[in-house]
C-alpha cells in the first residue's frame, strides 16, 4: 500500500510511563486516527545526540562518534525528496540544528538557532572569539560537578524577562500552521514536527502549572536543585512540572493534527508520533537523560503509528528507532540508502508478523564536551536488549568496563543486577556487543577511506 503524506511528530525527553499516563486524558480525541501502540519501542542512545542519527539515518551513535551527522549516510529525509516529497522541519534543539547536517534532505529547515537564547545555543552558533570564551571556560570548570552548571544557567536565567531555551509548543504550532497554510504544492509532504517542552527545564504555562506562582520561579527551580544530590521533595516537585509539560505537548499536539486534518493534509497519510530519548527521576540515583544512562526510563520512549490500514491495535514486541527509517520506507515502497543499517518492521504494522523480525537493540553512548561541541569515544557505554535479556557494557565508570545484566521479563526496572548469577547469558551478549563495536570501527574507517578518495577527485 502506498501512502502520501509522512506527518512525523517527536517529542524531545519524553518517558514511555508518563506519556501513556497522560495520553489516556486525551485519548478520544486521538482515537480516530487509529494509531497502532508499539508498547516496547526503545532508543539507540540516552539523548538527542546519541538517538536522532538512528531516526535519521538508521545508523547508531558510535558510528558518527560526534554532534555532527557523516556525510556518508544517507537520511529520510533524503531519500523521501529523491522520490518527489516536499520535505519541511520544524524544530528548537540546537543539537539539531543546520550545522551539524540535520537539514540535509530538507527543502525547508527551520531551526530557529539564531532565535533561541540558551547557552547551548550561544555555544553552537558562536563565532571565533566566543568559541576561545567557551573553551576557555571549559578548562576552568573541568571536573567540576553539574551543580556548577546548574548555578551558571540559574544566573543566566534569573536576570531579564522569562524566556525559554527552546520555542515552545504554542509558538512551534503558530509557525507550522502559518507555513502550511501556504502549502499548494501538489507533491507529497513529509513534515517533522519536533517539540522541546518536555525536555529540562520544566516550566509549563500557568493552565497546566502547579506549585509555583509563575513560570520563570519554576524555570529558576530547576536549576537550584543539585542535580548530584537532589532531596525527595525536589524530585516529586520536578516530576510534576515534567507532567505539566507532558500534557501541555499533547495539548498542541492534538490542535497540529486538529489543523492538518481540516486543511487535507492527513488524506491517505502516514502519522507517527515518538520521542528521541526519555527522563530520568532517581530511579537508579540520576536525573535527566545523561550521557552515561542506559536504563530503561530513559530508554524505552513511546511510539504510536496511525493511518495505516490494518487490525492491530497494540504491539508488544520489541522494536527499535533504528528500525524506523526503514519500516516507513518499506511502507512507502521506497528503496533505503544503502547506508541505512535498521531492519523494516513493516510485518508488526500489518499484523503479519513471521517471526522474521527480532532486533538485537544497541543503545550507545560516550563521555562528551559540549562546550567544544565532541564526544571522546574512547569512553563509551553500550547496552544490548535482545528479546527479554539486557546487558550493559560500561567503560565510562570503569576503565576495564562494569557489565550489568537484566532479565526484563522478570524485571523491568532494572533491579536486580543478574550479571553474577546468569553467567552464560551476560557472556553471549558481551561477545554481540564485541562484535558490534568492532563491526562499527571497520564501517566507519571504510566510509571515511570512501570519503576521502571522493573529495580528491572532486578537488582534482
Amino acid at each position: 500500500m502506498t501512502k502520501n503524506n509522512v506527518i512525523l511528530i517527536s517529542i524531545d525527553a519524553m518517558r514511555y510511563d508518563v506519556f501513556y499516563e497522560i495520553y489516556n486524558y486525551f485519548e478520544g480525541r486521538l482515537k480516530k486516527y487509529g494509531f497502532i501502540h508499539f508498547n516496547r519501542c526503545f532508543s539507540n542512545g540516552p539523548g538527542t545526540n546519541q538517538s536522532f542519527p538512528s531516526i535519521f539515518t538508521s545508523t547508531p551513535f558510535l558510528l558518527h562518534g560526534s554532534i555532527e551527522l557523516k556525510r556518508f549516510v544517507g537520511t529520510l529525509a533524503e531519500s523521501l525528496s529523491n522520490r518527489g516529497y516536499y520535505t519541511i522541519g520544524f524544530h528548537s534543539n540546537p543539537f539539531l540544528s543546520h550545522f551539524f547536517g540535520y537539514n540535509r534532505g530538507f527543502r525547508e529547515y527551520y531551526d530557529f538557532i539564531e532565535e533561541i537564547e540558551s547557552p547551548a545555543a550561544i555555544a553552537v552558533r558562536a563565532p571565533t572569539f566566543k568559541r576561545r570564551l567557551f573553551k576557555l571556560m571549559s578548562k576552568i570548570l573541568k571536573g567540576s560537578s553539574k551543580k556548577i552548571w546548574s548555578m551558571i544557567n540559574w544566573f543566566y536565567y534569573y536576570f531579564g524577562e522569562f524566556r525559554l531555551p527552546y520555542v515552545e509548543a504554542a509558538k512551534l504550532n503558530v509557525r507550522v500552521i502559518s507555513r502550511m497554510e501556504r502549502y499548494d504544492l501538489d507533491k507529497p509532504l513529509f513534515l517533522w514536527v519536533h517539540y522541546m517542552d518536555v525536555h529540562n527545564p520544566f516550566a509549563p504555562p500557568e493552565e497546566f502549572l502547579e506549585d509555583f506562582s509563575s513560570r520563570k520561579k519554576a524555570l529558576l527551580f530547576n536549576y537550584k536543585v543539585d542535580p548530584d544530590n537532589p532531596k525527595d521533595s525536589q524530585v516529586k516537585v520536578l516530576l510534576k512540572l515534567y507532567k505539566g509539560e507532558t500534557k501541555y505537548t499533547l495539548t498542541k499536539i492534538v490542535e497540529l493534527l486538529h489543523f492538518l486534518e481540516e486543511r487535507g493534509f492527513l488524506e491517505d497519510s502516514i502519522i507517527v508520533i515518538t520521542a528521541d530519548h526519555g527522563e530520568a527521576f532517581m530511579e537508579h540515583g540520576k536525573l535527566g537523560h545523561a550521557y552515561d544512562i542506559l536504563y530503561n526510563e530513559v530508554l524505552h520512549v513511546p511510539l504510536l503509528i496511525g493511518g495505516i490500514e490494518s487490525s492491530v491495535k497494540n504491539v508488544d514486541s520489541n522494536v527499535q528507532l533504528l528500525d524506523l527509517a526503514p519500516t516507513l520506507l518499506d511502507i512507502l515502497n521506497v528503496k533505503p540508502p544503502r547506508s541505512f543499517e535498521g531492519t523494516s518492521f513493516r510485518s508488526l504494522v500489518y499484523g503479519e508478523d513471521n517471526g522474521m523480525y527480532d532486533p538485537l537493540i544497541f543503545s550507545e553512548s560516550a563521555v562528551p564536551d559540549l562546550i567544544n561541541l565532541r564526544y571522546d569515544t574512547s569512553r563509551y557505554i553500550v547496552s544490548v536488549l535482545y528479546r527479554n535479556w539486557k546487558l550493559i557494557f560500561d567503560k565510562i565508570s570503569c576503565d576495564k568496563g562494569c557489565l550489568e545484566l537484566y532479565d526484563l521479563s522478570k524485571d523491568f526496572d532494572e533491579r536486580n543486577n543478574l550479571v553474577s548469577v546468569e553467567n552464560d547469558v551476560a557472556d553471549k551478549l558481551y561477545g554481540l556487543i564485541k562484535r558490534h563495536l568492532r563491526r562499527i570501527n571497520a564501517k566507519k574507517a571504510m566510509y571515511e577511506r570512501l570519503f576521502r578518495i571522493r573529495s580528491n577527485i572532486k578537488l582534482k
